[in-house]
């Protein structure tokens, strides 16, 4: 059957439109494309097909085109052959066995793809590709069922979508609205009868140096607190290990801490418990000593380095510090 009709839809067209050169080429495809049709070489055949389609458009080669393309699963390009070879047909072109044959194949064919529509959400122009090839936005374009990939482009940005179309399916994908670019933010206008803001006059940039000294001050008082404070309880654990060691030795002077007495081995215990007191304080006053350090510096640094507001008022900053065997103070003095 394929080799009647391509014969009887070749031969008349060659005769009359093509130079004898043409004539030879279109046929030495038609028949390297029969052999591989008898070899179910559907690819093949396809190849040599288009290339004597390229030579001469007959009805019977689109549809022995589309026949190799629907063995090959190709039933949007199957059908886009069928419905060709129809039109030939209509615009005059001759082949008998082809037209009983046509109406038949489309049917199958249609029943096997869908449709797919690009849609614009406003109306604006896109450039939108379908599977790589460049399509019509809102022209239903006849797919294979399966996925399909879409690639838009609007106002220089891109955007990329997957869409599944199953067969007899009229499936649409509304494309994405472009995003709105992004600007600067627009000034305010100031109106021309309001003077600019005036800069800030040295006596208000002085005026923050006071909480500046005080916030200062406050860290180097707390951390003088601190370190006084634990050196205080330091001094005082220590005193009390002296007193438990003291009483481990008139206990037990020989064995001291390794003595089997239970009185022996509280005192020990006791003795431990101080000195770790004593350590630990110790730790924590020097964290306070130093706290004070940094905040003291910074208290000097700040108070000879920030210009001061012009006054005739005296000012005056400073620590007082008062120890005494088991209790101290601190004290921060100033004006400003």
């Amino acid at each position: 059957m394929i080799a009647a009709v391509i014969s009887s839809a070749l031969e008349p067209s060659f005769a009359w439109a093509q130079t004898p050169r043409e004539i030879a080429a279109a046929r030495s495809h038609f028949k390297a494309a029969r052999q591989l049709e008898d070899a179910k070489n559907w690819e093949g055949a396809s190849a040599e097909l288009r290339a004597a389609v390229a030579i001469k458009e007959t009805p019977g080669l689109r549809y022995h085109l589309a026949y190799c393309q629907e063995q090959l699963a190709h039933y949007a390009a199957a059908l886009r052959n069928y419905q060709r070879a129809q039109q030939l047909l209509g615009e005059g072109q001759q082949a008998a066995d082809v037209s009983q044959l046509l109406g038949p194949a489309i049917e199958r064919v249609r029943a096997l793809v869908g449709e797919l529509t690009l849609i614009s959400p406003d109306g604006g122009a896109y450039q939108v590709f379908l599977d790589g090839n460049e399509v019509e936005l809102g022209k239903p374009t006849i797919v294979d069922p399966g996925l399909h990939k879409v690639r838009a482009v609007r106002d220089g940005e891109e955007q990329r979508h997957e869409v599944s179309v199953a067969a007899r399916a009229k499936q649409r994908l509304e494309l994405d609205v472009p995003s709105a670019p992004e600007g600067p933010a627009p000034a305010q206008a100031t109106p021309s009868n309001t003077p600019p803001a005036p800069p800030a006059t040295a006596a208000e940039q002085s005026s923050l140096k006071a909480p500046v000294l005080i916030g200062e001050g406050v860290v180097t008082l707390l951390g003088l607190g601190l370190g006084i404070g634990f050196t205080l309880q330091a001094n005082k654990a220590s005193s009390e290990a002296d007193e438990a060691l003291a009483d481990i030795n008139a206990k037990d002077p020989q064995r001291q801490c390794s003595s089997d007495k239970a009185s022996v081995q509280s005192a020990c215990a006791q003795l431990q418990d101080f000195k770790q007191q004593e350590f630990d304080a110790r730790d924590l006053a020097t964290i306070g000593f130093v706290t004070a350090g940094v905040g003291a510096v910074s208290l000097i640094t700040t108070w000879l380095l920030w210009p001061a507001p012009q006054s005739s008022s005296a000012r005056s900053v400073g620590i007082r510090i008062q120890t005494g065997a088991s209790t101290g103070s601190v004290e921060l003095f100033g004006s400003f």
